[in-house]
């Protein structure tokens, strides 16, 4: 018979491992507090930094439940705590930000050397690739990032000339593509960058016209393309402006809607959608626009409820902008889910919800939108 002294020790130690356990999650899973400044999506997952720019995630790395968002710290339906001392993050199949101090970090996949460390192996552990950074977008296996003092640094893949060097290797660390840069935007095969006299630049693929170079199938190297330009999104295979009047211009890939022009038509040059426009954010499927009243558009297409309008038609297409909700600050959007923040600091999200990338503890998609924290 086992003795009641081996009974209670191993009582004991059970419940030393089941406090251990719950100290450790507790420490992980602690709620997210302060107030939000800054939110980023990507496939199957969500990211937002909060004031004391603390970096939370949540939903499944690469689109797989179960994989680390980061070493240590396992997906979630819930924000966790990734880093610390973070002030932008860009995401796709890896992740890069940009630290307090300006050094850039990246992590993920890196079969293409899209991290920019000169190598090829996936990097579970965040690696410091360049310093003096402000500001970074990335796409599928590539990154742009823009220094201090403006200039545009491009790596990894690129198979359609998405550099602007006019070469078609793979980069695996980062080479510079252009001076006097202000934004960049990373698109599924082409990339825009911003100047800093208003001038917006585009290279890379233009099978459908989302360059806006209307003879050429490619372009090798930078082209000039529109005047008096203050944002940029670039998306799969279209692209969406606004310029110094708030006007909203799009053009590319009209499939599914996503230019907001009331057809499905492909568009070779810049077509006015919508006036008095702030920002915008483009997802693979959809295009969404925060008004300078705070009021969310969206159109395209509605898959998973990624309008946010109460849509039960999964293959519905909104074809002109649909009002979504009012007061609104920020929003990021990726393939089928949004995550926005209103201006009253509450987290809202709506879509798909697969790998639990909306944050509210579920896995079940969401056509309206709903409060995260």
């Amino acid at each position: 018979m086992v003795s009641k002294r081996y009974i209670t020790i191993l009582v004991i130690l059970i419940i030393s491992a089941v406090a251990i356990f719950i100290y450790v999650w507790q420490a992980n899973a602690r709620s997210m507090e302060g107030e939000i400044i800054y939110l980023s999506t990507a496939s199957g997952r969500s990211f937002a930094i909060t004031e004391d720019y603390t970096l939370w995630g949540w939903g499944g790395a690469g689109g797989m439940v179960g994989r680390p968002l980061i070493e240590g710290v396992s997906a979630s339906t819930r924000p966790v705590a990734i880093m610390e001392d973070v002030a932008s993050i860009s995401s796709c199949g890896h992740t890069m930000v940009i630290t307090t101090d300006g050094a850039l970090w990246g992590w993920g996949a890196n079969n293409t050397g899209q991290i920019g460390n000169g190598e090829t192996r996936d990097a579970l552990a965040p690696v410091m690739v360049k310093s003096d950074v402000y500001a970074v977008s990335v796409g599928w296996g590539r990154t742009m990032a823009i220094t201090t003092d403006g200039n545009l640094w491009g790596w990894g893949k690129d198979k359609f000339w998405r550099f602007g060097d006019g070469a078609r290797e793979n980069q695996l660390v980062p080479i510079q593509v252009k001076e006097n840069v202000v934004a960049v935007s990373v698109g599924g095969f082409h990339t825009m960058a911003i100047t800093d006299d208003g001038t917006l630049w585009g290279w890379g693929r233009n099978q459908y016209g989302q360059i806006s170079n209307k003879e050429d199938m490619y372009s090798l190297t930078p082209i000039q393309i529109k005047e008096n330009i203050v944002a940029v999104s670039a998306g799969y295979v279209h692209t969406m402006v606004i310029d110094e009047d708030g006007i909203l211009w799009g053009w590319g890939r009209g499939f599914g809607g996503v230019i907001g022009d009331g057809t499905e038509e492909n568009r070779l040059s810049p077509v006015r959608i919508k006036d008095n426009v702030a920002s915008v954010y483009v997802g693979t499927l959809s295009t969404m626009a925060v008004d300078k009243q705070g009021t969310l558009w969206g159109w395209g297409s509605s898959y998973g409820g990624s309008m946010g309008t109460g849509s039960q038609d999964y293959i519905k297409r909104y074809l002109v902008p649909t009002q979504i909700m009012d007061n609104v600050s920020t929003i990021s959007t990726v393939g089928g889910h949004t995550i926005a923040l209103d201006k009253d600091g509450v987290l809202w999200a709506w879509g798909s919800n697969d790998f639990g990338q909306l944050g509210d503890g579920t896995r079940r998609d969401r056509n309206v939108p709903v409060q995260v924290r």
